[in-house]
């Protein structure tokens, strides 16, 4: 028999089903893998705003375990009153934590609950996004399934002051007819916006965005197009959706317009939640962050929470770190490497990087932006991101199919 030289090598496992097909093709027999898949599953997790009790019970509880736990240096000697903690371990040795933490005092038992939820949103392998009639399975990161894509969204902005495109069409007939052209293209919605957000931009009436969108969405809709409404205004979300559109786009996260909540809850839209500080007039005065994920993982958890408890459905919320708006070109680099992280937010995550100005610093010679726009959504599609806000459908299209059958390589080799 030919002997062969030995190799070491790193295996990226990021998921219980890349764990298992890895051990399949050692040749592990199924009651091994079943046992140890769990075992080669590692995650880190942070836990926020813990009693310094709290602290010192969960760096002991996981430590017992085998796995680790980092609190403030005063949790032991009673310095500090709270802290976070970065819990570090298998996913078997987090299921033996959750066990001990739920007859633990000190809310505990709550604290265990949200990490067990924390995990399971991690090995979501594909969503379900529910409009008022439309439905759509969207893949989910490194576990997307082989029925499963992500969606690209086209931009179609009728507005005189957009950043890329504005002023660009003469006419209803030709916003309709570039948006039909987006479909064609590969678009599974289009995002129809009447007014500006790009930085320092001013507002518009209820009645000007009313007469700048709706007879496109009526054209679009016509046409057999899947419409988002890009709008903080209730009433022009209600007419659009009335109009045909299935979901609301809305850079305020549905926090500038008080009965916005109420429209989206009473007509079944879909909704995207997008963090940014301030109003568009103002986002960029402020782009300094103590903590740029946690501060805006913690505001999307918080709006979430909100839209959960005016009766919108789980499977109707989009979640957008909100690139560019109110952050630098580094956080928004930031943003973009770290979106894996706001999967535990158990929604899908939408990404609108498409020609953002932050390009322009980071490749200066290229004056289109195509290809920045589309390497961050490849990126986007390797780190999380289930949407995709464009405005270059066809090469958009092309490279996020590629990038997903990246990710099912694992599923179907």
């Amino acid at each position: 028999m030919e002997s062969r030289a030995q190799t070491i090598r790193l295996i990226e496992i990021a998921s219980l089903s890349e764990a298992r097909t890895e051990m399949e093709r050692v040749g592990v027999d199924p009651a091994g893998i079943k046992l140890m898949a769990p075992k080669e599953l590692y995650r880190n997790l942070k836990v926020t705003n813990l009693t310094a009790p709290a602290g010192n019970i969960i760096k002991q509880d996981m430590i017992a375990v085998g796995g680790e736990a980092a609190v403030s240096k005063g949790v032991v000697s009673a310095e500090v009153d709270h802290t976070d903690c970065i819990l570090s371990g298998t996913l078997k040795q987090f299921r033996r934590l959750i066990k001990k933490l739920s007859i633990q005092p000190y809310a505990l038992k709550e604290t265990a609950k949200l990490i067990e939820g924390a995990l399971n949103n991690l090995e979501v392998e594909s969503y379900t996004l529910k409009g008022v009639n439309r439905s759509w399975d969207l893949g989910a990161s490194s576990n997307v399934r082989a029925n499963t894509r992500a969606l690209v969204m086209g931009i179609l902005n009728v507005t005189p002051d957009s950043f890329s495109d504005g002023g660009r069409y003469r006419s209803v007939e030709d916003a309709v007819s570039f948006g039909l052209e987006m479909v064609a293209d590969g678009a599974d919605i289009i995002d129809v916006g009447g007014e500006s957000t790009r930085p320092g931009s001013e507002g518009v009436s209820v009645e000007e965005e009313l007469k700048r969108v709706l007879p496109v969405i009526e054209g679009l809709v016509d046409g057999g197009a899947a419409i988002s409404i890009d709008t903080t205004k209730a009433e022009v979300a209600r007419r659009a959706i009335k109009a045909g559109a299935e979901i609301v786009n809305d850079v305020s996260a549905i926090s500038m317009d008080e009965a916005m909540v109420e429209v989206v809850a009473d007509t079944g839209a879909a909704v995207v939640l997008m963090h940014m500080r301030g109003t568009p007039k103002d986002m960029q005065a402020e782009t300094d962050y103590e903590d740029l994920i946690g501060e805006v993982y913690g505001y999307l958890e918080e709006r979430i929470e909100f839209a959960l408890s005016k009766g919108i459905a789980r499977d109707k919320i989009i979640v957008d770190p909100g690139i560019g708006f109110g952050k630098s070109a580094e956080a928004s680099l930031e943003l973009i490497k770290r979106l894996g992280e706001f999967r535990t937010l158990g929604v899908p995550v939408m990404l609108g990087a498409s020609r953002k100005s932050f390009m322009g610093k980071v490749a200066p010679e290229t004056k289109t932006r195509l290809m920045p726009s589309v390497a961050t959504a490849v990126v986007g599609v390797m780190n999380g991101a289930s949407l995709f806000r464009v405005h270059d459908v066809a090469e958009t299209r092309l490279a996020v199919d590629m990038a997903n059958e990246i990710q099912n390589i694992r599923k179907i080799s």
